[in-house]
Parts: structure tokens; C-alpha cells; sequence
């Protein structure tokens, strides 16, 4: 005979694994509809490729050229994908899936501590479903990958102030931290210490986290300090000092105090006006999701209580919100760590709500309305400028009417958000996430079907790979991509690069480059190829494709790009 209990968890069980199989194949999915997007991902994705075919695992490399940007866990994840898959934009997305399977597992659970069951299972796929998270979900970088190391941790953190001491806490902390740590170096164990300091102090006397619980996380930050030093000593030595120099000059302490690479205001005026960057990010992030947001933090003390809750939510978002406010380079993707805590929160309030704990006016009044008319404007503005860019580019009507139809729609929704209806009811949160999620899959689709058009790289690879000539080598001038060289896919020589800039191999520019008595290819924009004066029928060189005096837009820069390619033969 079945006990009550094993009948409860069956269906919960089940519902989970439903969840965690939907969750994958959106991310299976999205991550097929585009390739790599410039700049960042081709750079993951080669850096892991390069590793694969050197068998240096210690040393990331791009293009043959130290790359210190990251540690190396996303690509040790990336290459057994490579292995089995290729060096293809499928299979360099996977462990950013994986990941995300795995933040929605530790989601569910802290939900459900939070909450009970239908909590944690709601909180689990509306986390995945918000744009942010579901963008960076597939994407192949490292914060996927960081984000399932953080929001563990935070399941730990909640669980063990709630729940107290239990034997597996060490152990998890350990292998969360660590991962966290390989995975974008010491952001991701900052993030939980403040969380943890948080919800200590503000939660002293409600909370289980004395003396006791600061020695976990003592011990686990040591271990996962020495596996993190396991490779980072050894792979410093292997570059001369290089690797830390930069990564901790440049990628730390530069990335904290000043705003690189233009992401963020120069100067202290700068930084002042850029402290409220994150708060349309949040609202836009988040969406529709983020509606119940200001009526939460309006309506707090009400809806948490003084049974340390709100503490424990407050911590997994705030501490996270101020200390990128206040780091000067400033990125919409710093703030992923607070969605897991946001699902959470929107999903315990909503449920509260929904089982008449606490009267569902909280969530309405003047900070409803408010929240739920800032969220359906996030939906308005995110319509026009999909449809803006579809129509520019001459990208599908029948996606641009799908998308809009459905985002218009889902803002309409979301401005008549009824607290206390179903979470999975047409007025709920849970079916507003959904629709936003799938509209954002069909966003992904005609974007893809535009970037097969902007992504030169491939198309270039394509040219060449069909001549009489495959292996020349290339140079460029005035266009350097990460995914030329990713779509190339060539094996570069030690501290060389297979795609160098022409000035570096010829000195002397087009007219050198013109004379070079073995094969070769360049790769040069219009503008410049006229400047030169180089001509097929006076150099003896080939023009072998161009994307016309019109060009093309490339994205990373916002600029429109007209590219030549041409051949020398050496004869």
C-alpha cells in the first residue's frame, strides 16, 4: 500500500522532470536557430576548440594568443561536446544548457524550502523563462555556467538557515564554490559571501547561521581556493606571469574601477549617473515577471513577516544589485545571480496569495498597477525594436507579425495581472512567463534567419574552403571578427595567429601583400582595397567575393561593412 507521502512526491517527481525536459529542449532549440554571436561566444567557442586540438587544457587560448579573460571550467565543459560533435555552434552551447537544467534544479529546491513544492516547481521555470536567463541559458560563454555554481550554493545557504546542519552542506559548498570560482574566477564565491553576510546580520536571532555555519563556509572557501590555485599556478607559469597579470589587472581590479570598453560612464560623473544602469535592466530582464516587484518591495514587511524569509530573499538579490552598482564597468548580463532569487520571491508571494495566507491587495494598489504597467511597457519597447530591426533588414513578416501579436498580447495581460487567480491561469504569472518564453524562441528564429546574412565569417569560410586553395593563409585589414576565425577553423602555430592583421604579415601593406610570390588570401574592406589601388587586372590578383558596395551590418559595431576577398596565387 502506497503511503500519503509517496503519493504527494510521485506527482511532484514527475511534474519536475516534465519541467526539466520542456527547459531543455527550448535551450536545445534556441541554441540551433542562430550561430555564435560575435563578439563573445565565437571567442568561448575557439579558445575550447583550441584546447581540444593542442591538448593544452591549462592555457585558454584564442586565435593562438593567450586569452585571460576567463578561467578554463566552460572549457573543459566544451570539450567533450567538441569532441563528439565538432567544432560546431551546437555543440559548444550544451554545457550552458546543462547549466541551466542544473540553476533550475537549486532554484526548485529553495523554493521549495521557502514555500513547499509548488513553490520551488513554480520558481523553477519561471527563473528559466525570464529573457535574461533564457538568452544566456544557450549561450556559449561562462555565465550560464557560473549561475548554476551560485544559485547552488544559495540553495545551500537557505537551506541550512532554515533547516540547520545537515552532512551533505560541506561537501555541496565545496563542489558549488569551486565550480563558481573555475567558472568566472572570485565574483562568484563574493557574491555568496555577501549573501551569507547579509542574511547573518539582518537575520541574527531568526536564522540558523552562527559561528558553526561561518566555518562551512570557511573550509569550503579554502578548498575551493586551492582547487582553483591547482590551476592557476601552474598555468601563470606557463605564460610568464601573463595570465595573472591581466586577468587580475585588467579582468579585476581595471573591470572594478574604471568602465571598459566603453561599458559604462568615464569618470566619477560617470559612474554616478550610470548607478541606476541595472534598475530597466532588472524591469526588462525579468519581464513580465518583474510586474510584482515593486508592490513586493512596497509591501515586504507584509508579506514576509518577521519569520526570516524576507531576509533570506533580500539576501539572494540586493547584495548582488549593490556590488555591480557599484563595479564602474557595467553589463546587463553582472546581474544574472539575482533571477534565481527574483523567480523565488515572485513565486512565494504569488502562492501566498493564491492560498489566501495573505490578502491578495498586497499585490495590487497603486505599486501594482505601477509594477505591472512598467513590466507591459518592457514588452512594448522590446516589440519595437524586434519589429524595427525585421523590417530594416528585410527579416520575415510572418515571425515579426507571430512576435508582436504575442508580446502585445502578453502586455496586455500583464496590465491585468490578477493576484490570487492561478499562477498557470491566463491572469497569472506562470502562463505570462510562458508566452514570453516562447514568443522569445520565435524572436530567436528570425533573428537567426537575418544573422545567417550578417555573419560574414561563415560565408567567407565557405569561399574558401571550396577554391583551389583551402590552406593559403589569410590576412585582414579592417575587418577582425572572432567568428572568422571560428568559421576558418584553423589550427594555429604556437604564439601564432592563423588570421593576423596584414599590416603584421606584410609590412608594406596591399602592394606587398600583392607581390608575395606564394598563395595567399585577404580579407579587406572596399574603402581601403580603393585606397590601395589594387586592381584584378594590374596585380595579377583575383577578387573571389564580395557582399557588394551596399555591405553588410555588423552587429558588434553598429556600423554597415563592405568586404572584398581576394586571392593571390603566387604566379
Amino acid at each position: 500500500m502506497i503511503s500519503e507521502g509517496a503519493q504527494k512526491v510521485k506527482p511532484v517527481r514527475i511534474k519536475l522532470v516534465l519541467l526539466l525536459v520542456c527547459l531543455a529542449l527550448m535551450g536545445f532549440y534556441s541554441a540551433s536557430v542562430t550561430m555564435l554571436w560575435d563578439r563573445d561566444e565565437p571567442r568561448f567557442a575557439r579558445a575550447a576548440v583550441e584546447m581540444v586540438r593542442t591538448g593544452d587544457v591549462m592555457v585558454p587560448r584564442f586565435d593562438g594568443q593567450l586569452r585571460p579573460d576567463k578561467p578554463p571550467l566552460v572549457y573543459w565543459l566544451m570539450m567533450p561536446w567538441i569532441g563528439a560533435l565538432g567544432a560546431t555552434d551546437l555543440a559548444v552551447r550544451i554545457p550552458s544548457i546543462l547549466a541551466t537544467l542544473i540553476t533550475a534544479l537549486a532554484t526548485f529546491h529553495i523554493g521549495k524550502t521557502l514555500g513547499g513544492e509548488d513553490v520551488g516547481l513554480r520558481a523553477a521555470a519561471v527563473g528559466a523563462l525570464m529573457p535574461l536567463p533564457m538568452l544566456l541559458g544557450s549561450a556559449a560563454t561562462a555565465d550560464a555556467t557560473m549561475l548554476a555554481g551560485i544559485t547552488v550554493s544559495m540553495a545551500i545557504l537557505v537551506d541550512r538557515a532554515l533547516h540547520g546542519v545537515r552532512r551533505l552542506h560541506l561537501p555541496l559548498l565545496c563542489l558549488a564554490l569551486s565550480w563558481a570560482m573555475l567558472a568566472k574566477g572570485p565574483v562568484g564565491p563574493c557574491i555568496f559571501l555577501l549573501a551569507c553576510a547579509s542574511a547573518s546580520i539582518a537575520g541574527r536571532g531568526k536564522l540558523d547561521l552562527g559561528r558553526r555555519w561561518w566555518g562551512v563556509v570557511a573550509i569550503a572557501l579554502l578548498v575551493s581556493i586551492s582547487i582553483f590555485l591547482c590551476w592557476a599556478i601552474p598555468a601563470n607559469e606557463a605564460t610568464g606571469g601573463e595570465l595573472a597579470r591581466i586577468g587580475i589587472g585588467r579582468h579585476l581590479i581595471e573591470r572594478s574601477t574604471s568602465a571598459l570598453e566603453s561599458h559604462g560612464g568615464s569618470g566619477w560623473s560617470g559612474w554616478i549617473l550610470g548607478l541606476p544602469f541595472y534598475l530597466p535592466v532588472l524591469l526588462l530582464g525579468a519581464a513580465p515577471i518583474s510586474a510584482l516587484l515593486v508592490p513586493v518591495v512596497a509591501r515586504r514587511r507584509q508579506l514576509f513577516g518577521g519569520d526570516g524569509t524576507g531576509v533570506l530573499l533580500a539576501s539572494l538579490i540586493l547584495p548582488t544589485l549593490l556590488l555591480m552598482t557599484l563595479v564602474a564597468t557595467k553589463l546587463p548580463h553582472y546581474i544574472l545571480a539575482t533571477f534565481p532569487g527574483i523567480a523565488v520571491t515572485v513565486a512565494l508571494c504569488w502562492t501566498r496569495v493564491e492560498r489566501g495566507e495573505v490578502d491578495e491587495n498586497l499585490l495590487g494598489g497603486v505599486a501594482g498597477r505601477l509594477g505591472r504597467w512598467l513590466a507591459a511597457l518592457m514588452l512594448v519597447v522590446m516589440t519595437i525594436a524586434f519589429v524595427v530591426v525585421l523590417m530594416t533588414y528585410s527579416g520575415s513578416r510572418t515571425v515579426m507579425i507571430c512576435v508582436a501579436a504575442g508580446l502585445i498580447t502578453t502586455a496586455v495581460l500583464t496590465v491585468n495581472l490578477k493576484p490570487g487567480v492561478s499562477f498557470v491561469g491566463w491572469r497569472g504569472p506562470g502562463f505570462l512567463a510562458a508566452a514570453t518564453g516562447f514568443c522569445l524562441l520565435a524572436m530567436l528564429t528570425g533573428l537567426g534567419q537575418l544573422q545567417s546574412s550578417w555573419q560574414l565569417g561563415p560565408q567567407i569560410a565557405r569561399v574558401i574552403d571550396s577554391s583551389v586553395a583551402p590552406d593559403a593563409p589569410i590576412v585582414v585589414d579592417g575587418y577582425h571578427e572572432p567568428s572568422l576565425v571560428f568559421a576558418l577553423d584553423r589550427d594555429p602555430l604556437p604564439s601564432q595567429r592563423t588570421v593576423p592583421p596584414l599590416i603584421d604579415e606584410y609590412p608594406g601593406g596591399v602592394t606587398q601583400w600583392a607581390q608575395s610570390k606564394d598563395p595567399t588570401w585577404l580579407l579587406i574592406t572596399r574603402q581601403k582595397r580603393e585606397r590601395s589601388g589594387l586592381e584584378a587586372a594590374e596585380s595579377g590578383c583575383e577578387r573571389m567575393w564580395s557582399n557588394g558596395d551596399a555591405g553588410t551590418l555588423n552587429y558588434s559595431t553598429g556600423k554597415t561593412v563592405s568586404l572584398e576577398l581576394w586571392y593571390n596565387s603566387g604566379s
